[in-house]
Order: structure tokens, then sequence, then C-alpha cells
């Protein structure tokens, strides 16, 4: 093993946003549709995926553009008021970056993200961050990650994904980049992943193996 670079995820990975995404949705499904959902059952259907998640509200409703316009607006602002990085991410990050490695951000979110990154000390952290207006394709993806890789003229043996759903896990596997599966459910194991972690400090013992190799 021999990670020089690291690509996270956003959503899920670094930053805890499900329960306040979740709250969003129900804040302007409520004000739209008058209608009230249960916001646990919002954040379920986001862990798995966004894109689940609003293709099942979207025909139970019969949502229209507009809706998702407005909630992505809510949700930029009430995300950035409201998320927090997860426990030793940013402890995490900044071991990285001074062990001489390098951390990057890949997130099918617009530039708020790395406003984000910003507000919370990590943005000096990342060599590059690639967002929704960044990258001609959608991510997660293959497609998304090998753009991040050719940007960034990195080869992929060298490179750690780390992301918390399953389209992660596929995108990193069509690349052929090694994937780490991040899940607070110590129930839930993704197959085929490389390596899976509940929480950040056993991701820095593989990490630290892996540079401390590379010095060898």
């Amino acid at each position: 093993m021999d990670f020089k670079h690291i690509i996270w995820d956003f959503d899920g990975t670094l930053f805890d946003v499900y329960p306040h995404a979740a709250r969003a949705f129900q804040i302007v499904l409520k004000r739209e549709y008058g209608v009230m959902e249960n916001v646990l059952e919002i954040e379920e259907q986001m862990r798995i995926s966004m894109h689940r998640a609003y293709s099942y509200y979207k025909e139970k409703y019969e949502l229209d553009h507009d809706f998702f316009k407005t909630f992505e607006e809510y949700r930029d602002i009430y995300e950035n008021q409201n998320i927090t990085p997860y426990n030793n991410t940013f402890m995490l990050c900044k071991f990285i970056y001074e062990q001489g490695a390098m951390n990057y951000l890949l997130t099918d979110r617009n530039r708020t993200a790395v406003s984000v990154l910003q507000k919370h000390g990590f943005y000096e952290l990342f060599e590059d961050c690639v967002t929704s207006e960044d990258c001609p394709f959608q991510s997660p993806s293959a497609d998304g990650l090998v753009f991040l890789l050719e940007k960034n003229k990195i080869d992929k043996h060298d490179a750690l994904y780390i992301g918390d759903k399953e389209e992660d896990l596929q995108a990193a596997r069509t690349a052929g980049v090694r994937f780490c599966f991040f899940t607070e459910d110590v129930n839930h194991k993704a197959n085929n992943a490389d390596y899976t972690v509940q929480n950040f400090s056993d991701l820095y013992y593989i990490i630290n193996s892996s540079l401390s190799t590379r010095k060898d």
C-alpha cells in the first residue's frame, strides 16, 4: 500500500450533512406543498442516495423543477449554518497534508462545498476541489473520478477514494482506484471495498501505515 493521494467525498464522509439536508427538505416540502414527511425517513432515503431520495419524493408528490431549485438554495443556507465535520476528519486531513501526501475533494455539490471547507479550516489542506461546476461528469461516477485523476496527473495506483455510498464504491471499482467505505452502521459493510471503517481514527491507522511504508 502506498497512498499518496486521498480523494474525499463531501456528503456523509467529510461532513455530517444528512440530518440537516433532510430537515431542509422537510421544511421546503411543507412550505411549498403543504405536506409533512417524517424527517428520519427522508434522511434514510438520502443516506442511500440523494438521487434516490429526489426520485422517490418527486414521484410521490409530483415535485417540479422549481421545488428542487428552492430546496437546493435553502439547503445551502441551512447546512452552511448547521453542518459540522465528522470527528477526526480535520485531524486526518491535516496529518495527510503534513506528511507530504495530498487531499482532494470530489463532490456533486456546487462551489458551496468549498465555502464550507474554508469556514471550517479545511481548504488549505486540499490540493484540489472538484465540484459540479468544475466537472463535466456527474459525481459519484467513474467518469468524475477519472476526470479528477487526469486533471491532477494522479496515478490511480497511488490513490485512495473515501466515500459513504455504494455508488462511490462502484465508481472506484470502475476507475481502478482503491476504496474505503465509511459507515456509521457497524453492521453495514460494502462488498468489495478495500477497507470499511466506522470512524476516522481507524482510517488514520490505515493511512499512517501506508505513509510509513512509503518512507521506508
